[in-house]
């Protein structure tokens, strides 16, 4: 497995070398990340430069194919009425700037979500607060949630690595995105990467 990184954001990449292929083709799988394909003699260094020209495309084509799963990062602070999903169900979200506070916080409360932060910071401080807090409290979640809904296979949570999941010798591993997705879902997703299943 290959790895590149584009704007901070880790990319996987199986490569396929084979006789018969003109040109470096890439394919994006959802269970298995992305597959590129490229002639056995072509330089590899090369295949990479390649993929790493097409990392903007690869990021957008996923999350836009995965919305759903990158609501996080659409959060407007300026909306007043903005909700985000957990485990299939979609809760509303409370955004409160604060005068007498120091540090930001993510909770879930009251059946619903609720960011604080002192209200001196800066979009760009909020954002980082933001990006920082949710990403913590949903990988958290999305290891205990997740993992137990294989019966007999180890499931981990990974980072986001522009796939749902992958099957490796010791269990599965899960993108833990997954989260914001139903647990009926997310298992389909697990009983698939222990089938090998390709989207």
């Amino acid at each position: 497995m290959q790895t590149i990184v584009y704007d901070d954001k880790e990319i996987h990449y199986d490569l396929h070398k084979k006789p018969d292929v003109p040109f470096i083709k890439i394919y994006m799988d959802d269970l298995n990340g992305v597959q590129v394909t490229a002639s056995s003699n072509k330089d590899e260094t090369r295949i990479r430069a390649f993929v790493e020209k097409k990392a903007g495309w690869i990021i957008d084509r996923w999350c836009g194919t995965h919305e759903d799963l990158y609501i996080l990062d659409t959060i407007d602070f300026k909306e007043e009425e903005q909700r985000i999903p957990y485990l299939g169900r979609s809760y509303k979200l409370k955004i409160h700037p604060e005068t007498d506070s120091t540090e930001a916080s993510f909770a879930f409360r009251k059946g619903g979500f609720a960011f604080h932060f002192p209200q001196e910071w800066n979009e760009e401080k909020r954002q980082e607060a933001w990006r920082e807090q949710t990403k913590a409290w949903f990988k958290q979640k999305a290891a205990d949630k997740l993992a137990s809904l294989a019966e007999e296979t180890s499931v981990s949570i990974e980072e986001d690595h522009i796939r749902l999941g992958r099957k490796h010798k010791d269990g599965i591993q899960l993108n833990w995105r997954l989260v914001h997705r139903p647990k009926e879902t997310t298992a389909r997703t697990i009983q698939d990467l222990i089938e090998e299943k390709a989207y």
